[in-house]
């Protein structure tokens, strides 16, 4: 397969432009993927805007690089040694690609692989393009059940799934989430399709928690102008919530966390800091005996967001607000940068 196919290249903060490439060759192991959808990741935000996420920046990469790594496509080729059962097959994507050798590989702790590369970070082109190539154990077959747009749903969903493996949530417990993007809503779906009760869900939009609201919060507050941590507390008996999740990764919610959790708590961390610190008051949460849990992407739990998706019903297609063609990444990174138009998920389409 030959021919000039276009890419997104991320040059610098704020920075992207579109050039030509030729078409990968898949290796052995791999997959050609014809990429058909890419959600814009709030994570992707932090390299957008501020050229860095988490100690990693973009001058890593020797030069600019392609992002993206929410993302579905079919697959048109295969390399030496797989089946070529996949070809013409639709696929979801795991970004995340684990050496598969070490002692959290072989833990099943793929997500701390620390020999890892992650799609669309310095050192893994992603998937702001027409063609890309990724190992196929990688590529996740699915049907005709979902949608393009709910297979770019897919990757947050399974981040959300580990959440809740993580928080060790139970059915029926009440939880409040902290934070209503795509991450946010995902765990939202989630508790509200296993019957949690209460869900309380914060955000600074007004016509993000009103989407909340639709999706089965049973109460949504705005920092902006409600007491969160009182409010919490009054839904909880005077205690608090059992379970909290922080999808956010701001200091007002790092503190909210800790103050709206109930005694014995435990609070999954799924949110990223922009100054890459997390803060809280120390007094309140050794009082409480909280259990904190980082959440690092996802583990595993691709295929089984992918089961949950149909099973459930989950109403995925209802992030996605946005569509732009790969001309137009720029807008499309600058919407969800200034949150502007009701943007919930944008998704690339190239």
């Amino acid at each position: 397969m030959r021919g000039a196919v276009q890419q997104a290249l991320l040059k610098a903060a704020e920075s992207i432009v579109l050039d030509d490439r030729s078409i990968p060759q898949p290796r052995a192991g791999e997959a050609l993927v014809r990429i058909r959808s890419v959600g814009v990741c709030g994570s992707d935000m932090h390299m957008y805007r501020f050229g860095q996420i988490g100690g990693i920046r973009i001058d890593d990469a020797g030069g600019p690089f392609v992002p993206g790594h929410e993302a579905a496509g079919i697959v048109e080729a295969v390399g030496e040694g797989v089946s070529a059962d996949l070809v013409g097959r639709r696929v979801a994507i795991e970004p995340t690609i684990n050496c598969g050798q070490c002692p959290w590989c072989l833990a099943g702790q793929a997500n701390v692989c620390p020999h890892h590369t992650f799609l669309g970070l310095p050192g893994c082109d992603g998937a702001l393009r027409q063609y890309m190539t990724h190992p196929a154990r990688l590529c996740v077959p699915v049907g005709d059940e979902l949608t393009d747009d709910e297979l770019v749903m897919l990757e947050p969903l399974a981040i959300a799934v580990h959440a809740l493996d993580r928080a060790g949530w139970a059915g029926g417990q009440g939880a409040l989430v902290l934070g209503a993007g795509p991450i946010g809503l995902s765990i939202l779906c989630l508790l509200a399709s296993a019957g949690a009760d209460p869900i309380v869900v914060t955000d600074k939009l007004d016509y993000r928690l009103n989407l909340a609201s639709e999706l089965g919060a049973t109460c949504t507050l705005n920092p902006t102008r409600d007491d969160v941590p009182a409010a919490v507390k009054k839904i909880g008996g005077g205690y608090g919530l059992p379970f909290v999740f922080e999808a956010v990764g701001e200091q007002q919610t790092f503190e909210h966390m800790v103050a709206c959790a109930a005694p014995a708590g435990i609070v999954a961390v799924v949110g990223i800091s922009a100054s890459d610190h997390l803060g809280f008051p120390h007094a309140p949460a050794r009082r409480k005996g909280l259990d904190l849990r980082m959440v690092r992407r996802s583990n595993h739990t691709l295929e089984r967001a992918l089961r949950w998706a149909k099973s459930r019903h989950l109403p995925l297609g209802r992030f996605i607000t946005h569509h732009y063609p790969l001309a137009d990444v720029q807008k499309a990174y600058d919407q969800v940068s200034r949150y502007a138009d009701g943007v919930v998920k944008s998704v690339i389409q190239p």
